[in-house]
C-alpha cells in the first residue's frame, strides 16, 4: 500500500515501467518507508495489503491496518476505543514531508487514474514522523497502527 498525495496519484504507474513504482514500493523494508516520486515523497506501508482504516489517536492521525480480528464490528469497537498506553513501540518510525493534502491510500500495483478502492487522509502540509506501533488488545485481535506526528524540523 502507498500513501500518496491526490496531486502526485496520476502519475503513478503501478505494475507499469522498468523498474515499475510498484518494484520501487517492493523494495521497502519492514512495516514503513518513504519514496521519491516527481519531486514529492510517497509513505509506503510494507508487508501485505491489510484492511486499512483511517482514525484518531488522541487528537492525531492515524491509519489502523487489521492484521486479524473475529470480525469487524468487534475489531471496530477495540479500534474506536483505543489509546495510545495500550500500544506497543514505536516498532518503527520514518520521517515524511507532506507538501498538499488530500493523501491516498491505495494499492501499490494500482495504476493511479484506476486505483480502485482508495481511502483519503487529510493532513496539513510540513514535516512528520510516521510511527508503527502494534496494539492487540486480546489473543485474538491484532492490528498496525501508523500514527502521524507533526513536528517542526525537516
Amino acid at each position: 500500500m502507498v500513501l500518496l498525495p491526490k496531486d502526485l496519484q496520476p502519475r503513478w504507474q503501478g505494475t507499469c515501467g522498468v523498474p515499475s513504482d510498484y518494484e520501487v514500493a517492493c523494495g521497502v523494508e519492514g512495516y514503513v518507508g518513504v519514496i521519491e516520486m516527481a519531486g514529492g515523497q510517497v509513505l509506503v506501508l510494507g508487508d501485505e495489503p491489510l484492511q486499512t482504516a483511517v482514525f484518531s489517536l488522541s487528537g492525531r492521525p492515524c491509519l489502523v491496518r487489521w492484521v486479524y480480528a473475529p470480525s469487524p464490528g468487534v475489531a471496530e469497537s477495540f479500534i474506536t476505543a483505543m489509546v495510545p498506553i495500550h500500544l506497543r513501540g514505536p516498532l518503527e518510525s520514518v520521517a515524511i514531508h507532506v507538501d498538499s493534502s488530500p493523501l491516498v491510500l491505495m494499492d501499490a500495483g494500482a495504476h493511479g487514474e484506476h486505483p480502485g478502492d482508495t481511502l483519503e487522509l487529510e493532513l496539513e502540509p510540513g514535516s512528520y514522523r510516521v510511527h508503527v506501533y502494534e496494539f492487540a488488545p486480546a489473543r485474538d485481535m491484532k492490528f498496525l497502527v501508523h500514527a502521524f506526528e507533526q513536528h517542526s524540523g525537516k
